[in-house]
């Protein structure tokens, strides 16, 4: 864990060792400092920050590398979340999440599923720029198959690979394989670059506006 905060950090730890199922292995200050964390070889690293500046967008892609990062910070607005995304990090949470959901998040993430961005930032995803036009993503939208367009809007929501397949009653199996599939068509390397690259490119609103897709409400 890497907080820039002490108390905060301290606060989190004596959360997280409550947890049966969760073991802290190290507590650092700052970001400059989350690769001496990083070397524990955690199965999940948590990073919080107040900002997101260039440098640590390279630190965070640096650390992403060798472990699933979990960012907690002021993301209100759905860009920030994308940038954090597309660098490598698995969930970016708000500060002012509850500590169910930090728990549920670092669960999730260890286990191999990705948490989008906080609830508070997707309201603002139409703020993204519209730096292309729909034509590529329609025609990216075509090299989907229905149910790997219904994967990639379950994955935008945060949805485990257990979740999906109970809504589209297949088997973990075979989410994996729709997963593995669209991360190949998409041409990124994680879940949560996957779901960057469609908000970005116009890919999930595109899906949201073709009535053929079977594209699943939550509750």
């Amino acid at each position: 864990m890497a907080c820039e905060d002490a108390i905060l950090g301290a606060g989190m730890r004596a959360l997280l060792d409550q947890q049966a199922d969760i073991t802290v292995v190290g507590n650092t200050t700052g970001i400059e400092s989350a690769a001496a964390a990083a070397r524990q070889t955690p199965d999940v690293l948590v990073v919080v920050s107040p900002a997101l500046t260039v440098e640590h967008k390279r630190e965070l892609a640096a650390l992403s590398e060798g472990t699933k990062v979990v960012l907690i910070a002021k993301a209100e607005f759905a860009p920030r979340s994308i940038e954090a995304l597309r660098v490598g990090v698995r969930a970016v949470l708000s500060p002012d999440a509850s500590p169910d959901e930090l728990i549920h998040v670092l669960r999730t993430v260890s286990a191999g599923a990705a948490i989008v961005m906080p609830e508070e930032a997707r309201p603002s995803l139409h703020l993204l720029p519209d730096i292309v036009s729909p034509a590529p993503a329609t025609g990216l939208l075509a090299t989907l198959t229905p149910r790997e367009s219904e994967v990639i809007v379950l994955l935008a929501q945060g949805k485990s690979n257990v979740e999906i397949a109970e809504k589209m009653s297949i088997t973990t199996a075979t989410v994996r394989s729709h997963v593995h599939h669209l991360l190949r068509k998409l041409g990124v390397g994680t879940r949560a670059q996957a779901v960057a690259f469609a908000y970005e490119s116009g890919l999930i609103s595109v899906i949201g506006q073709d009535a053929e897709v079977p594209v699943r409400k939550t509750s």
